[in-house]
């Protein structure tokens, strides 16, 4: 499969990026992992209201792309002490579907708040596409040793019928952080 990659990394900057071009044939699918891949057990994204094991995946091309960027204002340090993340990388299939995926993480006032979005689209231009949607906020304290989350975000149940229901979830909580 032909493919493009460019790497920079500064001491404040990291940059990945790549575009693939892929071939799907025989009802092979590559990047089958993830939440949608347990989600398609049940149901698949698309005009088959069946399970992935019984779905037709059509044969085709498709493009893929995926960056990943960190920033960090003084220096890069590890991956959870980064000022900014971002992650987004989408499949744009011949046949009219789009999936895409991504999260935006930054940590703010002396890296004591951390405020992240994300989501997940999968099938978009296809009957039964899906999306999912989250957010999550952590407030450190305490010299960092102890800290507040909340969460929320949309998810979806399988249900008997082997359909998918849509619903919704919010958690809050309290850690110590032995890492920092």
């Amino acid at each position: 499969r032909p493919h493009l990659g460019v790497d920079a990394l500064t001491p404040t900057v990291d940059l990945r990026a790549r575009l693939e071009g892929r071939l799907q044939r025989g009802g092979f699918r590559q990047g089958a992992f993830g939440p949608d891949y347990e989600l398609a057990r049940f149901q698949v994204a698309g005009p088959s209201a069946q399970p992935l094991a019984d779905a037709p995946f059509p044969d085709g091309s498709s493009a893929y792309g995926e960056v990943i960027l960190s920033w960090d204002a003084e220096r890069l340090g590890t991956l959870a002490r980064r000022h900014l993340r971002l992650t987004l990388g989408a499949e744009a299939f011949s046949w009219g579907r789009v999936d895409v995926e991504g999260r935006l993480e930054v940590q703010l006032f002396h890296r004591n708040l951390t405020v992240a979005v994300g989501g997940l689209a999968m099938g978009m231009g296809q009957p039964a596409a899906r999306s999912l949607v989250s957010s999550e906020a952590r407030w450190r304290f305490l010299g960092g040793k102890l800290y507040a989350v909340g969460q929320a975000g949309t998810l979806l149940f399988p249900t008997a019928e082997g359909t998918l229901r849509p619903g919704a979830f919010a958690v809050v909580g309290l850690g110590v952080d032995h890492v920092r």
